[in-house]
C-alpha cells in the first residue's frame, strides 16, 4: 500500500475515535462470549501481568476483575478520549491495578513507551485492533512488537472482525471516494464502514481471515495454540487466535 494512502486511512481512524468515543464506549460494555472464553486461557500465576494493546475503554480490565485475584494491567491506546473513559471505567476495580499508556501502534517506536527494555507480560491481548492498521507490513510489524512483550510461557490473544463473512455487514461498505481514495489504493479485504450511533463517522477496517492470522503469527515467530469464532448476531463474527512462543 502506498504510504500516502496508508497515512490517509490512519488519520481517518484517528478522527473516527475522537468523534465517536462516547457512543463507542456506550456500546462496549457487554461481555461477549468470545472475550469471556479468553479468561479460560489466562495463566494461573498470581499476580497476573496483562497488557491490553488497543484497550479502548479497558473493558478487558473489568472482565479480569471478575477473577477475584491480583492483576497488574497495562492498557495501551492511541485515543486520549478513550483512555479518559477507561480511567473512569476502571476506577472502582477491586483486584486489578490499572496503568494506562497513550501510544499509537502506527508509530514504530510505540513499544518504548512501556519502558526500556519493554516489560514482559503473562498475557497480551490485542482485540479488534490489528484490523484498523492499513497494509500487511504494518500489521506484521505490530504483531512482532506484541510478541516482544510476551513472557516465555505467556499467551497472546488476537481478535479480528469477520465483517465480510456477513452479508448484512458487507452490504454497509462505503465507496472509497468518501476517503479520497480509489479501490486501486487499497488491499483485498479492506473496507470503509459507517458508524451511525449517536454520531456519524467513517472508519477503515481490514478483514484478517484465518490464513492471514496464521501468516502474521508465523512472521512474528509465534505458534498457534487455538483459533475459534464467536460473537455477533451470527455467533461467528469475530476470529480469535491464541498464540505463544514455540516450544524449545
Amino acid at each position: 500500500m502506498d504510504p500516502a494512502a496508508r497515512d490517509r486511512l490512519l488519520e481517518l481512524n484517528r478522527r473516527f475515535y475522537a468523534t465517536v468515543a462516547e457512543p463507542f464506549h456506550a456500546t462496549r460494555q457487554g461481555w461477549t462470549a468470545g472475550k469471556v472464553k479468553l479468561l479460560d486461557y489466562a495463566p494461573a500465576r498470581r499476580p497476573l501481568r496483562v497488557a491490553d494493546i488497543g484497550c479502548g475503554n479497558a473493558r478487558f480490565a473489568v472482565m479480569l476483575d471478575s477473577l477475584a485475584a491480583p492483576v497488574f494491567y497495562t492498557g495501551v491506546d492511541a485515543a486520549p478520549e478513550l483512555l479518559a473513559l477507561a480511567r473512569s471505567h476502571t476506577a472502582a476495580l477491586a483486584h486489578v491495578n490499572v496503568e494506562l499508556v497513550q501510544a499509537d501502534l502506527a508509530d514504530s517506536g510505540w513499544i518504548a513507551g512501556l519502558g526500556e527494555p519493554p516489560p514482559r507480560f503473562d498475557m497480551v491481548v490485542c482485540l479488534a485492533t490489528l484490523q484498523h492498521l492499513p497494509g500487511y507490513p504494518l500489521r506484521a510489524e505490530v504483531m512482532r512488537s506484541l510478541a516482544e512483550l510476551l513472557a516465555d510461557d505467556g499467551v497472546l490473544a488476537v481478535s479480528a472482525w469477520q465483517f465480510l463473512s456477513s452479508e448484512r455487514l458487507a452490504a454497509k461498505q462505503i465507496a472509497w471516494s468518501a476517503a479520497g481514495l480509489s479501490p486501486a489504493d487499497v488491499e483485498e479485504g479492506d473496507a470503509l464502514l459507517p458508524w451511525k450511533q449517536g454520531a456519524f463517522a467513517i472508519r477503515y477496517v481490514h478483514q484478517i481471515d484465518e490464513d492471514e492470522m496464521r501468516r502474521l503469527a508465523a512472521d512474528a515467530g509465534l505458534a498457534v495454540r487455538s483459533i475459534y469464532r464467536a460473537d455477533g448476531k451470527e455467533g461467528n463474527l469475530n476470529l480469535y487466535a491464541l498464540l505463544s512462543r514455540p516450544a524449545p
